[in-house]
């Protein structure tokens, strides 16, 4: 039997965590030091039945968001059975052994589950300890959501737009990385990297108008509404913000700019296309810099700021690029740039 010091200890972890994917590790880390098992994993699937994220632990090794994965036809039968019965856990007999599934998490646009593949039927210790454990995970991710989470549209807020800008950039390599990287490996094949971001600020034109004439509840179904439009036109790796009244931000992966000018075009063009109720048509500008580590994040969300109202100076429903205001002679760069500053 465990003692209740280290069942505490396992809880004190994971809700310590202020981070969905981190809260996702603690628990697998959990897991497998409190039950003997081959491998665990955690599949999160939206309503379309794709994978989003996954998160596995096999062998002391982790893998982070394979979506690559195939999920055999009995456990996706297990997780539609689950949803369709509301049920919490389900074991299913493997030709190896047995697999536990939980359903750790769901909400409007996805569910997340647990799965627990063990060589041997689960103790029922285990398996009482464990489900307290998932409630109280299964609590704390709801809380940790609705923290994160606008309420009325359901996109990422403010706030977590801060945290999660602020760790995408620490992330990014500087130019000069790159440079040394490729140096000291002369003799071997490099690959240069062309993945990049490209942080992007939406504004709804004429929104003041909507409010306005029709009032801000229909305001509100406008951002709604606004809200589905960008889920269903970017990608699920793209992070998506409200980031306040009728303004959006995404940090859009894309090769270069003109795969990211594409991307944009389609979004701009279907919201021009869409049938809001009671409006003729709704248009947005879009105001677009490269995310880059030698730009300090701060100046580059200012950067795209100002292509934003240099689209609704040239005439609103268009996209700019920060880059091409700096070629026109339009916009220039600050005198602060990433890395370049001493504190004292």
């Amino acid at each position: 039997m465990y003692q209740s010091s280290t069942i505490i200890n396992h809880i004190a972890d994971f809700t310590s965590q202020r981070n969905t994917e981190l809260l996702a590790f603690s628990l697998l880390k959990s897991v497998n030091n409190m039950i003997s098992c081959s491998s665990t994993k955690i599949i999160t699937i939206d309503k379309k039945r794709d994978i989003r994220a996954n998160i596995s632990f096999e062998n002391d090794h982790y893998t982070v968001n394979d979506t690559s994965i195939e999920i055999d036809s009995a456990l996706r039968h297990s997780f539609e059975h689950m949803n369709d019965s509301s049920m919490a856990a389900l074991t299913l007999k493997t030709e190896t052994g047995y697999s536990v599934i939980y359903l750790l998490h769901h909400d409007r646009k996805s569910e997340q589950f647990l799965i627990i593949n063990l060589e041997k039927k689960m103790a029922k210790e285990n398996a009482y300890i464990l489900s307290g454990i998932l409630s109280i995970y299964s609590n704390f991710i709801k809380l940790l959501n609705e923290s994160q989470t606008d309420e009325l549209t359901g996109l990422a807020n403010r706030k977590t737009f801060d945290s999660a800008i602020s760790s995408v950039f620490n992330a990014l390599p500087q130019e000069h990385e790159k440079v040394e990287s490729e140096r000291r490996a002369p003799n071997k094949v490099i690959v240069k990297e062309q993945h990049k971001y490209w942080l992007v600020i939406i504004d709804i034109d004429d929104f003041k108008r909507v409010n306005d004439e029709f009032g801000h509840l229909y305001g509100d179904e406008i951002l709604i509404h606004l809200a589905q439009i960008i889920r269903s036109n970017f990608r699920n790796e793209d992070l998506q913000f409200r980031f306040g009244g009728e303004e959006f931000v995404i940090l859009l992966s894309a090769n270069n700019q003109m795969e990211c000018m594409q991307i944009l075009e389609r979004f701009r063009r279907n919201v021009e296309e869409y049938q809001f109720p009671n409006l003729d048509t709704v248009t947005v500008s879009i105001g677009v810099v490269e995310f880059k580590k030698d730009t300090f994040h701060i100046t580059s969300i200012d950067y795209a700021d100002q292509a934003l109202y240099q689209s609704k100076r040239s005439g609103k429903n268009q996209i700019t690029f920060f880059e091409n205001m700096l070629s026109k002679g339009i916009a220039k760069k600050s005198d602060i740039q990433g890395g370049s500053v001493d504190f004292f």
